[in-house]
């Protein structure tokens, strides 16, 4: 049974791409799509049935899933006109490229039940390096004002960190909040990567110190008050394995995205449906590294990514490692910063908790 009340339901309604973005960990692309008979049967289940989960968060993705198109709009047309036992929420990720006549049309007259997130790595220059110069093919403008809030997608390649933060503050000054994360599975063993990083988010924080009203990345937004750990197990980054049921364009069951045979191919897929997820992870289970690290509690580690490189759940990359202590020191120190400009409002009990957080990261990492 089900503890958490929510979930986060992936339909992977297509296998096809039409880019071939430099990380990209979707390894076994093909002309597959899901049949809408399948969505069908998947959202019925899904959505009826009694598992202790009373809210689901559906992202139809890819590939790329404007590809599939016709199916998304039966099998949301399916979604919105009946009635479900559990509230939902409807997401769909895109690269952009296609968001154009009957596409925008679509998104625009269904604005209010489906909202479109946008992977944008930063400015054309970066964006441009990470995913085949499709930075003109976007219609920027339609995402901005469609949706309130709107957000984009940025991941950060080892070929476009020193545009960080000029892609950064470029999104903000379109209109974007930004949720951003270093590649998983490339090269990041270059020492120069470190400097890089270390330089890119002091700028950052510059601008946002200096722009107080702004709501700064998910890199500078790390929750340090969280960062001491419990003695036996620590809580595991995001809901793979546990609450984010995932189908592939065949309908089949895996843990998250990394995990289906699009990412992995059909036989590791295949072979890692007999892993076992835990939420609270006991610290036994981690890599050595892991166990013995001061800010594993609030470390993004992801799962798929970790099987997909090393054959475990929990041994993390080494450089990742590196860059990831480089990151959670900057926000130690972005936001001491912040508090003594008094540019957070904090209750007495969470100041505590913060400064607290501050100190653990600042003596184990300096």
């Amino acid at each position: 049974m089900m503890t958490n009340r929510n979930k986060a339901l992936t339909l992977c309604l297509t296998e096809a791409c039409n880019l071939q973005c430099v990380y990209c960990y979707e390894h076994n692309k093909s002309a597959r799509n899901m049949p809408v008979a399948v969505a069908k049967q998947i959202l019925d289940q899904e959505l009826n049935m009694e598992d202790g989960c009373d809210f689901v968060q559906i992202e139809y993705f890819g590939g790329e899933p404007f590809l599939a198109f016709p199916e998304m709009k039966e099998i949301h047309e399916y979604l919105i006109s009946n009635k479900w036992r559990k509230k939902y929420r409807v997401n769909t990720t895109t690269n952009g490229t296609l968001v154009h006549g009957e596409i925008k049309r679509w998104l625009y007259e269904n604005r209010d039940t489906i909202t479109c997130c946008l992977s944008l790595d930063g400015n054309k220059a970066a964006h441009d390096i990470n995913r085949c110069n499709s930075f003109d093919q976007i219609d920027l403008d339609f995402f901005q004002s469609t949706w309130s809030d709107p957000s984009i997608k940025m991941t950060i390649s080892n070929l476009s960190l020193p545009l960080l933060a000029e892609s950064v503050i470029f999104a903000h000054q379109k209109g974007f909040a930004v949720n951003c994360n270093l590649a998983y599975g490339i090269d990041w063993s270059d020492p120069s990567n470190c400097v890089e990083l270390q330089r890119q988010l002091l700028a950052l924080m510059d601008y946002y110190l200096a722009n107080p009203n702004t709501a700064p990345c998910s890199l500078l937004s790390y929750r340090i008050d969280g960062v001491q750990k419990d003695t036996n197990r620590v809580r595991k980054w995001c809901g793979a394995g546990t609450h984010m049921p995932t189908y592939s364009v065949d309908g089949k069951k895996y843990a998250c995205q990394f995990f289906t045979p699009l990412s992995l191919g059909e036989e590791r897929a295949k072979l890692a449906k007999s892993l076992q997820f835990i939420q609270d992870i006991p610290l036994d289970l981690l890599d050595e590294k892991c166990r013995n690290c001061p800010v594993v509690a609030i470390c993004p580690s992801c799962c798929g990514s970790n099987y997909m490189d090393s054959g475990s759940l929990y041994k993390k990359d080494d450089n990742q490692c590196e860059l990831t202590k480089i990151v959670v020191l900057a926000n130690s120190y972005f936001q001491y910063e912040r508090l003594q400009r008094q540019q957070v409002s904090l209750t007495q009990e969470e100041e505590y908790r913060l400064l607290n957080g501050i100190l653990i990261v600042q003596d184990s990492l300096q």
